[in-house]
């Protein structure tokens, strides 16, 4: 095999390697093109998405011509010409002068010249996602029958990487709907078991001071209904902050967390160490961490210590945010009494912890010995800040 050639299939190779990586759908349109025009040494690539019909182009993607002479040119193909010849049918398309074909239209005025023509349709299974477009090989000339080989096999594995986008997006949607209907139970169980009860009693009470002939058991009655709605304020505004603290969008996940873990300490008699170390917090950063990765941390360290509070019996825990180069590990440990290892996947709220984790590309673990040896919850999040693209 001559050199050139092992090259380009070495390259190719690579594109295989790096297009399985890419988690964005967008991500994978770009590294297309961009791998195309290297593999072809086309001057210009692009690449069309079809439209729902599948009769034209809902986006068009292109490399190789500033946006100054994008401007000039006017509004972006639809599926027309030629382009529109590779809709109707799609296959291969090889041309050396796209203005021979009897479906050239010719092109707008500010249009850059283009000769030389290679097009292949993308196809996610059997049904055509989109096109592959190159013009202009380098040198001049045609493309080559090798330039259509390996622009099938880069098509056939964007097709690969697209629908592996796809499926993760879905993944993550129906991690997130699952993870809503999760939270929603929860909360409802909260106002359910608490609110509800100490509303109930206050009807009570009520009721009682309405029935009481003595009017110093009137005014008892009407005292103990007052605290009670005392209780139910409090308890309420307990619910609020829970569901989302204002500290946490006001000044971050350690002023949240230290006042969770304040409040928790009133309520229970759970000591809890609490060790905080993030880069903007500690002031070697200038962006905080994106809303979605402070609320997740927040979330699993809330939904950890109720764990232990409901569960543990314990007498310490020991909470841990350390922001390390490109991750946040969350860990939450404790000196209960542990559970079975068999019950680590399900229940006490580690469903939504994990899918938390998950749904920002994280890991997320239990450790646990059998009963008397405590429990360990620990989250490893990608580190991902306000303003980075």
């Amino acid at each position: 095999m001559d050199e050139p050639r092992t090259a380009q299939l070495e390259r190719l190779l690579a594109v295989g390697r790096s297009l399985v990586s890419v988690a964005e759908p967008d991500e994978v349109l770009d590294h297309v093109i961009e791998a195309a025009r290297d593999l072809t040494g086309a001057r210009y690539a692009a690449l069309g998405v079809l439209d729902r019909d599948g009769v034209g182009l809902e986006r068009f993607i292109f490399t190789g011509m500033d946006e100054e002479t994008r401007a000039g040119i006017g509004d972006l193909p639809r599926g027309l010409g030629i382009l529109g010849e590779l809709i109707r049918h799609p296959e291969p398309l090889r041309l050396e002068e796209i203005g021979a074909h009897p479906r050239s239209h010719g092109f707008p005025g500010g249009h850059p010249p283009m000769s030389s023509f290679l097009g292949v349709p993308i196809c996610i299974r059997h049904e055509v996602f989109g096109n592959l477009y190159l013009t202009e090989k380098e040198g001049g000339g045609p493309f080559s029958d090798e330039d259509e080989r390996l622009l099938v096999v880069l098509a056939e594995w964007a097709a690969i990487a697209i629908e592996g986008t796809r499926s993760l997006a879905a993944e993550k949607l129906r991690l997130s709907i699952e993870s809503s209907e999760l939270e929603r139970r929860r909360w409802a169980r909260e106002l359910h078991d608490e609110t509800l009860q100490e509303l109930g009693a206050l009807r009570v009470m009520q009721e009682g001071a309405l029935r009481a002939s003595d009017p110093e058991a009137a005014r008892e009655a009407l005292a103990r209904a007052g605290r009670q709605v005392e209780s139910v304020i409090a308890s309420l505004q307990g619910l609020i902050t829970d569901l989302r603290p204002a500290a946490l969008d006001q000044l971050g996940p350690q002023s949240a967390i230290e006042a969770l873990v304040e409040r928790i300490t009133e309520r229970s008699d759970l000591t809890i160490d609490l060790d905080f170390d993030l880069a903007y917090e500690g002031g070697r950063v200038r962006e905080r961490l994106t809303p979605e990765l402070e609320a997740a941390i927040y979330r699993i360290v809330q939904e950890a210590l109720s764990n232990v509070v409901k569960h543990a019996e314990a007498d310490r825990a020991r909470v841990l945010v350390e922001e390390r180069e490109d991750s946040v590990v969350v860990t939450v440990e404790d000196d209960g009494d542990g559970f079975a290892p068999r019950m680590g996947g399900r229940g006490f709220g580690i469903v939504g912890m994990r899918e938390r984790a998950e749904l920002l590309g994280g890991r997320f673990e239990v450790r646990t010995a059998l009963r008397g040896r405590g429990c360990r919850v620990r989250a490893e999040l990608p580190v991902s800040r306000v303003g980075e693209a």
